[in-house]
């Protein structure tokens, strides 16, 4: 009887150990965590090895006013004339794009243009767009494979 209410203590020592020591508040984060200026919608992910790659994109600004008001709700509104970079391996720019009226541009580009000298089924790149609105940087991440 002894020895289990002396295993039941031990347990209890060690449970509220460890939930004390997970409370701990933290100053600050290691990394500054900024949310996005806009909301990126990328379409396209899979290709033909002889087909171009086409991703399309839309870039929207959140209007979040009437965002307590179910009746209207957020309002998505497209940013024009946006400067958007491609990337792949995060420094190689394989495209410049720039957003129309309605906040969309359209990246066509081929294989060999991103690295893949003979495309094969299974092969995939690791796309990165990456711009900056209102003095925010922002970068959306997007895999695109050969079918």
């Amino acid at each position: 009887m002894k020895k289990s209410f002396n295993i039941y203590l031990v347990m209890a020592a060690i449970i509220s150990i460890s939930i004390t020591q997970s409370c701990v508040e933290a100053e600050e984060l290691v990394t500054t965590n900024v949310a996005s200026p806009v909301l990126v919608l990328l379409n396209g992910s899979s290709f033909g090895a002889e087909s171009p790659v086409t991703v399309g994109s839309k870039f929207l600004e959140l209007d979040k006013t009437n965002i307590l008001d179910h009746t209207k709700g957020i309002d998505s509104i497209p940013v024009p004339n946006l400067d958007i970079s491609v990337f792949v391996n995060n420094t190689q720019r394989v495209a410049q794009l720039m957003t129309g009226a309605e906040g969309t541009a359209d990246l066509v580009i081929s294989w060999q243009e991103l690295g893949i000298s003979v495309p094969k089924t299974g092969s995939q790149v690791r796309l990165e767009f990456a711009g900056t609105h209102k003095n925010v940087p922002f970068r959306k991440y997007h895999t695109v494979r050969v079918n």
